[in-house]
């Protein structure tokens, strides 16, 4: 298993290993009009797009098309193009992401009074980086307690 650990700096989350590297960063650009979610992974760009009723799902996308997409209602989040596959989440104080049952990655926060929130994600080795920080800004950043029951 990986473990990483989640930093939040202004407007953005990196995604950090156990040796300090970064892995990638998810940041906001919001301004009067607009708020942009993307994912910088690999010295490269990817577009997060709320979609659907509600705008409660997300797609990561670039120049490409669609790389990932999210359905809340089925709790998953699946993988486009030639070899689609899907994952399944589960959303709270401990996050968890699974394929045909298996657990990929797991996210939990630990509070503190005096700091702000700090994430540990720990994730198989074969879960690609750019599924992990799709599901860390999903379970965090975006709908961070939706499904959540405390525990």
């Amino acid at each position: 298993m990986k473990k990483y650990t989640v930093q939040h700096y202004g407007k953005q989350f990196v995604l950090l290993t156990e040796a300090r590297e970064e892995i990638g960063r998810i940041a906001d650009v919001s301004n009067f009009f607009s708020l942009k979610h993307y994912i910088i992974f690999r010295s490269r760009s990817y577009d997060i797009r709320n979609v659907g009723f509600l705008k409660n799902d997300v797609e990561l996308f670039n120049a490409n098309g669609v790389i990932y997409f999210t359905d809340l209602a089925k709790e998953r989040i699946i993988k486009s193009g030639k070899e689609v596959r899907v994952y399944y989440f589960k959303l709270g104080k401990t996050s968890r992401l699974s394929e045909k049952g298996n657990l990929l990655a797991e996210i939990s926060e630990e509070r503190n009074r005096s700091k702000e929130t700090v994430f540990h994600m720990a994730a198989d080795d074969g879960v690609d980086d750019l599924l992990i920080l799709l599901f860390l800004h999903y379970s965090t950043k975006e709908f961070n307690g939706i499904g959540g029951d405390g525990d």
